[in-house]
């Protein structure tokens, strides 16, 4: 592999003494564009990578939050404490690579912005209760330092790019200057300065134009962005170091948002995705007076069934079930995990009578389909007890409104004796004549 340098290097041996000359002056300006190229990608580009870690690592750290909260499960807590340390590294190397006195005094305010999150977070993760009342203001004040941390990252992610910038004016003044020299020769040099203007625009100025547009792109967010190949010189090994950066990068923001969407072990939407969904559907219905109905469901004996089982057997039932949810309903409609043997399925533009369709479609489905040690269960067979409610309805007001009164019919199921579909304020019996219907 020849280097750029080289090959500047032995075009101009060609042209003897009378061009010494400008073979300096253009070594020289090419030291001046390396050094200003090395700068960008070693000292610009580790610390916006260091930036993306650390706004990554913040909202994995606020997404564990919200699934211990949900699942009460000590997992959860182990891996936010990783998600702490790994913070911790990527922000001392961010404080290294700091070389700005506005980006010092940003990185300060973010760590004590930090330390107070950390500080809420603790004091969440430690109550006994599930989203207790009085962890209401403790979430609220989390959110509120989440969001100054996210504009302090922006702004120094912004500021980045300014950099960027000015490295852009200093490579261009540099160009500039070199042409300058290359008008003033006359004849035989005014031919060789043209040829080697059009051999570094080639080899030097091209290359250099991509790099800084595809780090421009990548400051303003554009994380999937790839440099097209311009060559197998320094710049190329500099143009491959960004593009493999830029696709990990992507890979795990996308990681992030499917894990942040997705419940881990049924691939269903989880708790969070599904109020997002359930909030927006409610005021669609509200604003244009469409029906929209919910059930909530919950797998009858399989707190008998896994502890006769094993764990293990106990997830397979929960993956088996989530995947006769979805046979079983619209690709509009909106399954979820809503937590240990307990899922939602929300149907947008349903209502009652068909919803409860679904449900009974759905019980049936769950208590035809074998599962796993099925003879050990005994009269206790793996069933779903599901309770429908509907909007409107004078009793719904809100979106948790609807989610109540799912509820209060999914206790009527279990306490008339589980493996039915009811609505509220109505036996299964009443339910059935409804049904048929």
């Amino acid at each position: 592999m020849t280097s750029v340098r080289t090959r500047i290097l032995t075009f101009f041996s060609l042209f003897a003494f009378v061009a010494l000359f400008a073979i300096y002056v253009s070594n020289r300006s090419t030291r001046i564009l390396g050094d200003v190229a090395n700068t960008v990608i070693n000292r610009h580009l580790p610390m916006v990578v260091a930036l993306g870690q650390m706004e990554i690592s913040i909202q994995k750290q606020d997404n564990l939050v919200h699934r211990f909260l949900l699942t009460n499960n000590h997992l959860w807590w182990d891996e936010w404490e990783k998600e702490r340390n790994n913070y911790s590294h990527w922000a001392n190397e961010a404080s290294n690579l700091a070389s700005e006195r506005t980006e010092q005094d940003k990185l300060s305010q973010l760590d004590e912005l930090y330390v107070q999150y950390d500080n809420q977070c603790r004091q969440i993760l430690l109550s006994e209760e599930r989203f207790p009342l009085a962890s209401k203001k403790l979430m609220a004040t989390k959110d509120d330092f989440l969001f100054r941390m996210q504009m302090l990252l922006n702004q120094m992610e912004a500021s980045r790019e300014g950099m960027t910038l000015v490295r852009q004016e200093q490579v261009r003044d540099t160009l500039n200057r070199h042409r300058l020299i290359a008008y003033s020769f006359l004849g035989f040099m005014l031919m060789c300065f043209i040829i080697l203007s059009a051999y570094l625009f080639r080899y030097l100025v091209q290359p250099l134009s991509l790099l800084l547009e595809g780090i421009r792109n990548f400051t303003r967010g554009n994380t999937d962005v790839q440099i097209p190949s311009i060559g197998k010189d320094e710049l190329g090994e500099l143009q491959e170091a960004f593009n493999e950066m830029s696709r990990e990068l992507m890979v795990e923001r996308k990681k992030l948002r499917n894990d942040s969407q997705s419940d881990a072990l049924t691939g269903l939407f989880n708790m969070r995705f599904f109020r997002t969904q359930l909030s927006e559907e409610f005021s669609r219905s509200q604003r244009y007076g469409r029906p929209l109905t919910l059930l909530l469901m919950d797998v009858d004996n399989f707190k008998a069934y896994n502890d006769r089982n094993g764990h293990p057997a106990g997830d397979i039932v929960l993956k088996e079930v989530s995947r006769i949810f979805i046979r079983n309903v619209r690709g509009t409609d909106i399954v979820a995990r809503y937590g240990g043997e307990e899922f939602v399925v929300l149907l947008p533009e349903t209502p009652l009578d068909a919803g409860v369709s679904v449900a009974e479609k759905i019980r049936r489905a769950v208590e035809e389909h074998y599962f796993p040690f099925v003879s050990t269960q005994g009269s206790q067979k793996i069933t779903v007890s599901i309770g429908v409610a509907s909007y409107p309805d004078v009793q719904v007001s809100s979106d948790q409104d609807l989610i109540e009164a799912a509820d209060k019919a999914l206790y009527d199921a279990k306490k008339q004796g589980r493996n039915r579909v009811v609505i509220p304020g109505k036996s299964d019996a009443t339910l059935s004549i409804a049904s048929s219907k």
